[in-house]
């Protein structure tokens, strides 16, 4: 696809932002073509975010130039990129949550009763199901978006991305919390942004996702551009190599060590409404994984061993004692560590520094006596752990809002590393993470593993449950339908099990 047969439509020249003493982006030049969809990859902290936040007008350029159409521009505000026609869905949902999906949409471009200030709300629901219809969606446009799911609240993003009738749309990690059925509208949508000529610039760290769609790719790392490749031009191996600045010799690193006997040892567990009837056991040293598609129960299951679901029934045990577990803090006293799937909003502390963030689980039974915090080594460990994760940050005491999504999850991995557990759950544990920091995070599963912690993991990466797992389990309508071995185990099988019905 040569540029000189395609028209330009945004360039960005010598591009610089710097915050405080650090520089983020330098010297960047990319051309975005009109109709072409265009990845951006590279590793957590490359600048892919700081790139289209500075586009999108969040963030003032401290050098360079944006240009669009040829003609130089500045923006100063998110609204005035909008208004030039550049349209952002950026990876942190950006809502007003008591409104409805409608109001969200076309929040700021209401459609008024003729002659008067006040919105027609009839023409606004109209609208609002009709874009809805077109992205094949099915959700009540009257609905407040606190009342939706975390990924009903992302489509509803993306349709007001389309909405806005952009020359350039911008999308950040736009699958994340996707299931898929949403992810195939999404890349419906795609396609038709595509074919009405729109230019499409997209970051994601799912390679699956550049490989199917992208026309080319400009591969970043450490703030500066690497190269634009054509989609012609390269394959998996020389991509990753490029954007981590080294070749990944193995993305699933083998385990060593063997498996024990039973830790978990799950017994006709029921959660109405949600699962019936699961049992399974997990061993000392296995990484069972769990598969299943949307409402399959398997995300259910995870949440309800660890306490978040009141009212199930059954019986759990872990090393031979039966558990008594009504919320989270009985699961960790009894030896049971959760990592959630969004991390922002269910497991860091944000605002607070790391070791906080650390320690917090394990205050009471690692790092204190009679009450009193022994803050030496509180940080003495939390060293050790940074380090052993390779944590890129400037110090302890910065806070996780101030690092990539690769190291906040790390930072939530390592505070399951500072106390003995039993069990460690797991669920999407590389979501929104780069190739190089998930190949780090599989080495520290394993490591865990070979220290006897039984893991159970769920994902919705096909690849990362079949890398990693030494048994899957498949859930299909709150049924546990299938348990097949490494050896057994298929993209096609699992498929197969989780459309049961």
């Amino acid at each position: 696809m040569g540029e000189q047969k395609r028209e330009v439509v945004l360039e960005l020249k010598g591009l610089k932002k710097v915050f405080g003493e650090t520089t983020v982006l330098e010297d960047i030049d990319i051309t975005f073509l009109k109709g072409e969809f265009h990845a951006l990859v590279g590793e957590n902290g490359a600048g892919k975010s700081t790139i289209i936040k500075t586009i999108s007008g969040v963030h003032k350029p401290d050098g360079g130039q944006i240009l669009l159409y040829g003609k130089k521009v500045k923006f100063n505000t998110p609204n005035d990129a909008q208004r030039a026609g550049i349209s952002t869905l950026f990876q942190e949902i950006q809502e007003i949550p008591e409104m409805t999906v409608a109001e969200n949409i076309f929040l700021g471009r209401e459609p008024r009763r003729s002659g008067s200030v006040l919105i027609n709300k009839k023409q606004l629901n109209q609208d609002a199901e009709r874009i809805m219809e077109e992205l094949g969606l099915s959700i009540d446009t009257t609905q407040r978006m606190c009342e939706l799911p975390v990924s009903g609240r992302k489509m509803v993003e993306i349709a007001r991305a389309v909405s806005q009738q952009a020359s350039v749309v911008i999308m950040d990690e736009p699958t994340a919390n996707l299931n898929a059925e949403e992810i195939n509208a999404l890349f419906r949508m795609i396609d038709a942004l595509k074919e009405k000529k729109i230019t499409v610039i997209y970051i994601s760290h799912r390679m699956n996702e550049v490989f199917s769609l992208a026309d080319r790719v400009t591969v970043l790392r450490d703030g500066k551009k690497i190269d634009t490749l054509d989609s012609n031009a390269y394959d998996e191996k020389s991509l990753i190599s490029m954007m981590i600045g080294r070749e990944l010799t193995e993305m699933y690193p083998k385990r060593q060590g063997e498996i024990g006997e039973v830790v978990l040892d799950v017994h006709n567990f029921s959660l109405d409404g949600f699962f019936q009837d699961i049992s399974f056991q997990v061993h000392a040293g296995e990484v069972v994984g769990l598969a299943g598609l949307d409402s399959s129960g398997a995300t259910a299951v995870t949440k309800a061993l660890f306490g978040l679901c009141s009212k199930t029934r059954g019986e759990v045990f872990c090393g031979g004692r039966r558990l008594n577990i009504k919320n989270p803090l009985d699961s960790i006293r009894q030896k049971l560590a959760y990592l959630p799937e969004d991390r922002k909003t269910q497991g860091l502390f944000l605002n607070q520094n790391l070791i906080f963030n650390y320690t917090i689980s394990s205050l009471w039974t690692r790092f204190s006596k009679m009450g009193v915090i022994n803050n030496r080594e509180e940080k003495e460990r939390t060293e050790e752990v940074t380090k052993a994760l390779k944590v890129k940050t400037k110090g302890l005491y910065s806070r996780p809002n101030e690092l990539s999504g690769g190291n906040q999850q790390k930072v939530l991995l390592g505070r399951w590393m500072l106390d003995d557990y039993k069990v460690l759950i797991l669920e999407e544990p590389t979501r929104g993470v780069d190739v190089g920091a998930k190949s780090e995070i599989y080495s520290q599963i394993n490591q865990l593993a070979k220290k006897g912690v039984a893991v159970i993991i769920y994902s919705t990466e096909m690849m990362e449950l079949l890398g990693m797992s030494d048994r899957i389990l498949v859930f299909s309508t709150g049924q546990l339908t299938a348990s097949l071995s490494k050896e057994e185990a298929t993209q096609e099988k699992i498929m197969q099990y989780a459309l049961v019905r």
